[in-house]
């Protein structure tokens, strides 16, 4: 509610108010005088004048009254505000000019064939006409500019009442000088009939307009932006359900976009917030609500996709990792690949992985997790056999897991680096770390692996490029042979590439 409020207390309400009290001001001024010159005159243009500028008051004042309950903030009965008063306001206006309009209408056509009434013309008909142009058109101006900066359709009304008001004086003042040069009677009484044609013309098109935001149409145009600011955002799958309406000035968005379902809580929030501000770069006073939804398992999915978000469902379980796979047959299939219907039943796997459960569990019930956790992996991916499972607790980061060597013996450094070296492909050794966990030794390091690794000649080096899945066997061989030969229980090799390829 306090972002409400503070878009409805910078909406522009003194500026608003002032111009519509001036309006109520002037409005009342013209419909008094032109009252008065309209019975003294017996004229019927300034009559409908008179009338014109008479529902100006009372519309000025229910535009006045609209902009005040305009800036009221929202509360759970009217959860988008109280904006729309203004359109009401509008409309009002709408209804009451239809009114006039058909007043002058029957009087107008009464006038012409059945009663032979002549206006008397006289220097203040012509004044009180010459006197309403220019008012009118310097409050026109003003309330037009209040109106398009602050996007009130109560002022808008306002504005165009006035500005049909400059047409309709002018069309009086015709009419004045038909009477009186060309000695036509009934001058007057038409250019009424025109003055109520021009207010119906006039009001038709905002009451068009103010129909649209009570109906919530959507503005032209803005569904189409909208899918053009987050196309090729990524992750992505399918906008839909884009609706768009517009209080006052303020424009409310709301919108699904379907994410695949492996993805976590945190990354879908995280795309959703980029395309509130995609979107907010489009229409800056938007009120823009995402909503996320999870889409149908896919083609893309890998296997370990899968698992991960079988594990996310599971109760109990905090996290997985360290996943890995071996083949229990002699089919060739790289587990990463997305999976398909074709190559379900083409091979068996065993899964090893790690899961972090609460450390405070009993065994039993982490085991019985577990378990479930297992069987509904068997169940939704035919090609898991065997699953050996690891539990294990989440780490508390704020505990001393181990004592890292500040300077490792520099005979062990050494050793380690010789036998990185000896690994095809690695070219450079560095940042070789010891640590003592639990009276066990890790060992990391960092290996730079030449581009052109598995090139077997110059035109193939240049033509290709290491692979990740190369760049993991180099890894892979590097920790193996450190293992083997040392007597440590972990090895950890982080892989760069050798940005400087060899000429020879």
């Amino acid at each position: 509610m306090e972002k409400f409020n503070s878009i409805s207390k910078g909406s522009g309400y003194s500026e608003k108010k002032k111009v519509a009290l001036i309006s109520i001001a002037a409005s009342l001024f013209l419909s008094v005088f032109k009252l008065g010159i309209g019975l003294w005159t017996n004229s019927l243009a300034i009559l409908s004048e008179s009338m014109h500028s008479g529902l100006d008051v009372v519309a000025a004042i229910m535009t006045f009254y609209a902009i005040k309950m305009s800036i009221k903030p929202p509360d759970q009965l009217h959860p988008y505000g109280y904006a729309k008063f203004e359109s009401l306001a509008s409309l009002a206006e709408i209804v009451l000019l239809f009114i006039v309009s058909a007043w002058i209408f029957y009087e107008g056509i009464e006038r012409i064939f059945v009663k032979n009434i002549e206006p008397n013309i006289t220097i203040f008909s012509f004044g009180i006409m010459f006197i309403s142009i220019l008012i009118d058109y310097n409050r026109s101006r003003s309330l037009y500019r209040v109106a398009r900066l602050h996007g009130s359709q109560a002022l808008e009304a306002d504005a165009l009442h006035f500005r049909a008001d400059l047409i309709t004086s002018t069309l009086v003042i015709i009419g004045f000088i038909a009477i009186l040069i060309l000695k036509i009677p009934n001058a007057d009484s038409y250019a009424a009939l025109a003055i109520a044609c021009i207010i119906i013309y006039t009001s038709l098109g905002l009451g068009r307009r103010t129909l649209n935001v009570l109906l919530d149409k959507a503005p032209s145009g803005v569904h189409q932006k909208i899918l053009e600011s987050i196309s090729g955002l990524d992750g992505i799958i399918n906008p839909h359900d884009i609706r768009v309406r517009s209080v006052g000035s303020q424009t409310f968005i709301d919108m699904h976009i379907e994410v695949p379902r492996y993805y976590s809580h945190n990354k879908a929030h995280t795309i959703a917030t980029t395309v509130e501000e995609r979107v907010r770069e489009i229409i800056p006073n938007g009120d823009i609500i995402v909503h996320v939804d999870a889409t149908s398992e896919s083609e893309t999915e890998t296997i370990s996709d899968k698992i991960r978000l079988i594990a996310f469902e599971t109760d109990g379980i905090k996290n997985i990792h360290s996943l890995y796979y071996s083949i229990l047959n002699d089919e060739k299939y790289n587990v990463q690949q997305s999976y398909d219907s074709k190559a379900k039943n083409e091979f068996k796997l065993h899964l090893y992985l790690d899961v972090q459960m609460d450390g405070n569990l009993d065994f039993k019930t982490a085991h019985d997790i577990t378990e479930r956790f297992e069987n509904r992996i068997r169940k939704e991916i035919s090609q898991i056999e065997n699953i050996t499972t690891h539990i294990e607790t989440e780490q508390d980061l704020n505990d001393i897991v181990g004592k890292e060597k500040n300077i490792p013996e520099e005979s062990i450094v050494k050793r380690i680096k010789n036998m990185a070296l000896s690994v095809k492909g690695v070219v450079e050794c560095k940042d070789i770390g010891i640590i003592n966990i639990e009276n066990q030794f890790h060992i990391t390091l960092t290996i730079k692996i030449r581009m052109s690794a598995f090139a077997s000649s110059q035109q193939k080096a240049k033509e290709n490029s290491l692979t990740v899945e190369e760049a993991h066997q180099i890894a892979t061989d590097v920790q193996n042979l450190i293992v083997k030969n040392t007597e440590s229980a972990r090895v950890i090799v982080h892989t760069e590439p050798d940005d400087q390829m060899s000429d020879k």
